[in-house]
């Protein structure tokens, strides 16, 4: 419901400006209207006037009506600048417009009294174009389109300074009205009641469109050139308070002494590749391989992981996705190191704290790089090697952009914001792992089976599994209590999240597949973005699939189960007072609320993602100190689902939509937000540094849905730009 009223609000705030316009241009011109039909005239006004305010009260309940369901942080921007100056306009034209129209309707002279069409007489004259009957109409007109420009790009908050400037602008402008208005009037009279003819109306009017063009291009243009991003801009330039220590990211930094357990080196390489069902991809690959390899490590092992750039001209780093690693082993460049040229490399080094299902991927140009390849599994083991499902296999979707050309033009902007592939061109093919048909495995009944799924692509994924009742083990790499078994539901994985299932393998097969459509154009056409049903579209058509069985030459193929949707809510058992305790004090309380509006990002007009009504670098980071207990309010009142992603700390889901998580704690890195939804969040701030907190939908972090949780104190020498070869997103 709430999605839709934010819908309904952009709608009606552009309909209740239309009509409103219509309105003003009719009350403006009824005293140039012949006395034979003024009578219709002021009829057809006083009708249009009444749809008028009809529409302004729709738009003005749909405002309100966000308040009470999504509360003051959902609707606060739609009342105070959408709603509410109208509102103030309309209350003057019930009380001044439509009483002058009443008086005109009765003082016209009837139908057919003056077939001549001679002017108004200048009592009638006077009555039809009076103050109080033109200019509140035209006061309601503009005020509703400020309404409608500021519904459709809000001011960011807090919103006092813009609401008062709002309301100064809007008096100005109906005194402006005003003063015309007399002006008008004036030579109105002097006319005799004649209207202006038509040749200099037309003048007048080609004037009027040539300069609202004008000034339009200009606005444009100014606003184009004020959203370029800056050449360099750096993470730690926020507010300290001067009182905690002073620390800096490159201090940050894994155990740099010892022999490490566990040593990998990841070559990042360009060039094309064939997936394992025979498609070509223009691929960013670690060691050639599409994803990259699977590492898997133990927990409180020593982890070293050379990262070797090649060839990929842009640059590249590594991100442990999930894993609460030192600040400066992140892996995000311009924020915690500068990213790897071609023929460098770095050197990563951290003791992975959890065991559980995690990924990495680059974190320069991450929106192209992901796309392209450069990812890959990480899988933390626990130190025994009992505790190791029999048949435990990591399964990786992603739609690789099949049929591209090598440096195929990605730009900053290239693509759809929903494409997910930045305008690569080609084809979108589900596979899992490389392999984009169905997979047939062996495992013997009886068997215990974990299936660890890592979803690399922009979207939400729906996964079914078929054959078998299961369990969800764990959820971004943090185990479920009490996971009991469940049957026939589908599982929404966020992007970038993961998911573990456990179950028994029984005699007959098993499937796990993907919903979704099939194929989509990688450039966008007919590309329906995230849809409630899979990553992409809304249809139900199944693409790659893993089938396990006993004997998979003679099992049939598993149709998809078709249940609701498995929701981590309320799944598991509670644990006693919970992470928090029974009644936590936060320290901080931060609201974020996921947008969208129309804009200008980098110089180039487009549909904005935003995060308080702004974009990166104009959003304000969160600062926090050591020891914090954080809680963040996440409401999504965009067209589009938003996998928020925070980095270096696991966020505890505390309600969704008001209602209480009550089952298992849900800790999670990458919680999807999805349009209409409002989530609870808490963390402590236990991990020091300068963290990326952004939609794990890269293209829309690529645009701007990006900020950073900061410790206070905390600086760091990175900076990200045009100008330093670091572009994070």
């Amino acid at each position: 419901m709430v999605e839709n009223l934010f819908e309904q609000n952009i709608l009606w705030a552009v309909l209740t400006a239309v009509v409103w316009g219509c309105a003003a241009r009719g009350a403006r011109r009824l005293a140039i209207r012949p006395a034979a039909a003024l009578r219709r005239r002021a009829r057809l006004g006083l009708a249009l006037l009444t749809v008028a305010l009809l529409t302004l009260a729709v738009r003005a309940g749909l405002a309100l009506g966000l308040v009470a369901t999504a509360g003051w942080l959902g609707g606060a921007d739609y009342v105070l600048f959408g709603a509410l100056p109208p509102v103030l306009a309309a209350v003057a034209v019930a009380a001044l417009a439509v009483p002058a129209y009443l008086r005109v309707l009765r003082a016209a002279p009837a139908a057919g009294s003056d077939p001549d069409g001679s002017p108004l007489p200048p009592g009638l004259r006077a009555l039809a174009a009076g103050d109080r009957l033109v200019v509140p109409v035209q006061a309601c007109c503009a005020t509703t389109l400020l309404g409608a420009a500021g519904t459709l790009h809000p001011p960011a908050p807090p919103y006092t300074g813009p609401f008062l400037v709002h309301i100064l602008l809007g008096g100005a402008v109906c005194g402006g009205l005003l003063l015309l208005h007399r002006r008008r009037r004036a030579a109105l009279e002097a006319r005799g009641g004649r209207p202006v003819p038509r040749a200099r109306q037309l003048v007048r009017a080609t004037a009027t469109v040539t300069g609202l063009a004008v000034l339009t291009a200009g606005g444009c243009t100014l606003a184009a050139g004020q959203s370029r991003l800056p050449d360099r801009t750096s993470a730690s330039a926020h507010a300290h308070s001067g009182t905690a220590p002073t620390r800096s990211v490159v201090d940050l930094t894994g155990d740099r002494s010892g022999e490490p357990d566990r040593r990998f080196t990841l070559t990042a390489t360009d060039r094309t590749l064939r997936l394992a069902s025979g498609e070509k991809v223009a691929a960013l690959s670690f060691n050639n391989s599409l994803p990259g390899p699977e590492l898997r490590v133990r927990r409180g092992q020593l982890v070293e992981v050379v990262l070797v750039n090649r060839d990929v001209a842009d640059g590249v780093t590594l991100h442990w996705h999930g894993v609460d690693v030192p600040n400066a082993e992140d892996g995000v460049a311009g924020v915690t190191q500068d990213a790897v040229p071609p023929g460098g490399h770095h050197v990563y080094r951290f003791r992975p704290d959890r065991a559980g299902t995690f990924w990495y991927h680059s974190h320069q140009q991450s929106s192209i790089a992901v796309a392209r390849g450069l990812f890959g599994a990480l899988v933390v083991e626990e130190p025994s090697k009992d505790q190791r499902a029999p048949f435990d296999r990591t399964v990786v979707a992603h739609a690789w952009p099949v049929g591209t050309a090598r440096n195929s033009p990605g730009g900053p902007h290239g693509g759809g914001a929903l494409s997910g592939t930045n305008g690569l061109g080609g084809t979108l093919r589900t596979a899992f792992g490389d392999d984009t048909r169905t997979r047939a495995e062996k495992v013997r009944a009886g068997t215990e089976v974990r299936l660890r799924l890592v979803n690399a692509d922009n979207c939400p994924r729906t996964y079914s599994l078929a054959g078998t009742s299961f369990a969800v083990a764990a959820i971004d790499g943090t185990e479920v209590q009490g996971a009991s078994e469940v049957r026939g539901r589908l599982l929404r994985v966020a992007g970038g999240g993961r998911y573990d299932l456990t179950y028994r393998q029984p005699d007959g097969p098993v499937r796990l597949t993907v919903v979704g459509d099939a194929n989509a154009s990688a450039d966008g056409q007919g590309f329906e973005g995230c849809g409630q049903d899979g990553a992409y579209g809304t249809g139900r058509t199944e693409t790659a699939s893993l089938q396990l069985a006993p004997n998979p030459s003679a099992a049939g193929r598993v149709p998809a189960v078709s249940g609701p949707l498995f929701d981590p809510l309320h799944y598991g058992s509670a644990a006693g007072a919970g992470p928090l305790g029974r009644s936590p004090r936060f320290d901080r309380d931060f609201s974020l609320v996921l947008g969208n509006s129309l804009g200008f990002h980098d110089g180039s007009p487009m549909v904005l993602w935003t995060v308080n009504n702004a974009v990166h670098p104009d959003i304000p980071a969160l600062v926090v100190e050591e020891g914090d207990l954080v809680r963040t309010t996440f409401l999504n009142r965009s067209l589009d689902d938003h996998p928020m992603h925070l980095h270096g700390h696991r966020m505890l889901v505390l309600s969704r939509d008001g209602e209480p998580a009550t089952g298992s704690p849900w800790w999670t890195d990458t919680l999807n937000v999805a349009p209409g939804e409002r989530y609870e969040v808490a963390f402590r701030s236990d991990n020091p540094g300068l963290w990326m907190d952004h939609c794990h939908n890269l293209d829309h972090a690529r645009d701007g849905m990006v900020l950073h949780l900061a410790y206070d104190g905390v600086t760091g020498p990175y900076e990200s730009g045009s100008s330093t070869g670091n572009v994070p997103e």
